[in-house]
């Protein structure tokens, strides 16, 4: 099956209401697409351990021969995180520039992303 969308709520100057929250799918797992490198994400925790999501590192970038590893998130139990911004060229998974997530746990993690608008 295929990855699972969360959407991108522009963040603006004149504030924004938080949009419904995508529920963790460790099995589909997901992406968020069009990383600009403004994304932040939100991850929220019902867990009664920590957990944690694996953003994936971009698979042609390569330095020397050395591959970067995969950025390991951990969101302790019960709790909310903010991460990023995530770089572009560091996470994209292809040419439009999809950033793939893959959660530990299905339903107990909740994801919201935003993105920063510049004016």
């Amino acid at each position: 099956m295929a990855r699972v969308q969360i959407p991108v709520t522009d963040f603006v100057r004149a504030g924004v209401s938080p949009p419904a929250q995508t529920d963790g799918d460790a099995v589909n797992k997901h992406y968020i697409a069009g990383n600009d490198g403004q994304i932040v994400i939100e991850v929220a925790s019902s867990d009664a351990g920590a957990q944690t999501v694996t953003v994936k590192a971009n698979p042609d970038l390569d330095t020397d021969g050395l591959i970067v590893s995969d950025l390991v998130l951990s969101v302790p139990a019960g709790q909310t995180k903010w991460f990023g911004p995530f770089k572009v060229q560091t996470f994209k998974q292809n040419t439009n520039k999809d950033m793939y997530l893959d959660p530990s746990v299905s339903t107990t993690l909740k994801f919201r992303a935003y993105r920063l608008v510049r004016a």
